[in-house]
């Protein structure tokens, strides 16, 4: 568009500087600072006042609308320049408007990647908590198997002796209290075991 409007720019500076070609009744007169010429010779004092109005009145509306014709080129240069300017100003925000969005985006995805992190902790700190409860809650119950294992090793003992003592035991019998007391004590000694380890 620029290489367009510079030479019709150029053109029309000419004109100005140089006459005004007018055409009256089949004659062509060049217009040059009030001066009419015709055939290059000044015939200004020649011409009676009414010919010279007609002239110079036909000269000034060429050059009017030569004038009119610069002044919409230099509008529409200027809307030109308008244009390309809101354009590049356009282009800018746009690409500050991604540049944004890329940022958000950036800050979305941390924000994302963080409470997945937070999430996974907190499902690690959960199982921890899970496997703590489930170790406290089997030492617990090895604990009450070893005091009941010690509870009726103690009861059975103390019934054994006093059968014992009362002599109302046979060797038979005495055989057998002896291994049902042996078993009471491997499982009292099971039961220590089990709650040693844990």
């Amino acid at each position: 568009m620029k290489s367009i409007l510079l030479p019709f720019f150029l053109l029309i500076a000419l004109s100005f500087s140089y006459a005004q070609e007018v055409n009256v009744d089949n004659q062509i007169y060049e217009v040059k600072n009030k001066k009419i010429l015709l055939n290059g010779e000044n015939v200004s004092e020649t011409l009676n006042e009414e010919q010279k109005e007609r002239i110079l009145n036909l000269a000034k509306d060429k050059r009017d609308v030569l004038k009119q014709e610069e002044k919409a080129l230099k509008d529409a240069k200027k809307r030109e320049q308008q244009e390309e300017k809101y354009a590049k100003q356009r282009e800018k925000q746009a690409k500050q408007e991604a540049k944004e969005l890329k940022a958000q985006e950036r800050e979305r995805k941390a924000a994302e990647k963080e409470r997945k992190r937070a999430e996974k902790e907190r499902k690690q700190a959960e199982k921890e908590r899970n496997r703590a409860e489930k170790a406290i809650a089997k030492k617990e119950k090895a604990q009450k198997a070893l005091e009941k294992a010690n509870d009726k090793l103690d009861k059975e003992t103390k019934k054994y002796q006093k059968l014992k003592s009362k002599g109302k035991l046979s060797p038979n019998d005495i055989e057998k209290w002896e291994d049902k007391l042996e078993k009471l004590r491997d499982n009292v000694a099971k039961a220590q075991q089990k709650a040693n380890r844990l």
